[in-house]
């Protein structure tokens, strides 16, 4: 039995430090930045930065991995009255090449209201985030989903009998069929039948596959995303992960939309 009065007032009376610091509201922040591009990012300008609320106090900021592991990466803190800001400098980020950042902060904050900035060419001023699949940073075991095979089979018995049908009408009737050829007659009955038929076949063909598919691959077509692989120490997060993939702007010159993905409970 839980009294939330009690735990309420026992918490009020508990400290939590961190280096000797008091912490309120612990929280902490994972982030994988990385090069999803064509192209490698150089020559940058200004770094990439990140502002932190002044309500929220960054404790600790750390690299857990690199990729390659000679990457370049500086992380730096600097403090105003408006904001804390940490840089993550990098002088080169060739295609596929991604970090990881580790933020714990004293204060709660929404991931999606936090800012990145970069200055770079063909690159746009604020970074997109979202959150990344636990598939996307680590290899996951798919089981085959039994009820969506059963529903693709029970699909494919639409076209399966569909053409036995045709097969048995095709015996009394020869001239509604283009095959044999030489039997075939061009006319309204014979073209409304070859046409519905063959498209009622395709359509639910392919309806039954996409379903097996989906049954033994969890999505039809099989999900296309870059991979990041991890050390398996760090494939295993409780929490969610975050990417930051800076995208080139688009033809207009303008900058997409900043966007994010709200973290699944």
């Amino acid at each position: 039995m839980f009294f939330p009065e009690l735990l309420l007032d026992v918490r009020k009376q508990l400290k939590f430090l961190f280096k000797d610091k008091e912490v309120n509201n612990l929280q902490q922040l994972v982030f994988l930045v990385a090069n999803d591009g064509e192209r490698a990012i150089r020559d940058v300008i200004e770094p990439l930065v990140l502002e932190i609320p002044p309500q929220v106090q960054l404790l600790d900021a750390s690299l857990l991995h690199k990729h390659p592991g000679n990457l370049k990466i500086s992380a730096i803190a600097s403090y105003t009255d408006k904001s804390t800001n940490l840089k993550l400098d990098f002088p080169l980020l060739n295609k596929r090449e991604f970090f990881i950042v580790k933020l714990l902060l004293s204060g709660h904050v929404d991931a999606q209201k936090l800012v990145f900035r970069l200055l770079a060419d063909d690159l746009p001023r604020t970074i997109r985030i979202k959150q990344l699949l636990p598939s996307d940073y680590r290899e996951t075991s798919y089981k085959f989903k039994w009820n969506r095979a059963a529903v693709g089979l029970a699909v494919l018995i639409i076209p399966a009998w569909v053409l036995y049908s045709a097969k048995l009408l095709q015996h009394a009737y020869p001239m509604l069929f283009p095959y044999p050829w030489a039997s075939f007659v061009v006319s309204a009955k014979s073209l409304f039948l070859v046409i519905a038929g063959a498209a009622v076949v395709l359509l639910f063909a392919a309806l039954g596959f996409m379903t097996l598919g989906a049954a033994a691959f969890g999505e039809f077509p099989p999900p296309k995303r870059p991979r990041f692989p991890l050390p398996k120490e760090l494939a295993v997060f409780p929490y969610g992960v975050f990417l930051l993939a800076p995208k080139p702007a688009d033809k207009s010159g303008k900058e997409p939309p900043d966007a994010g993905t709200k973290p699944k409970p």
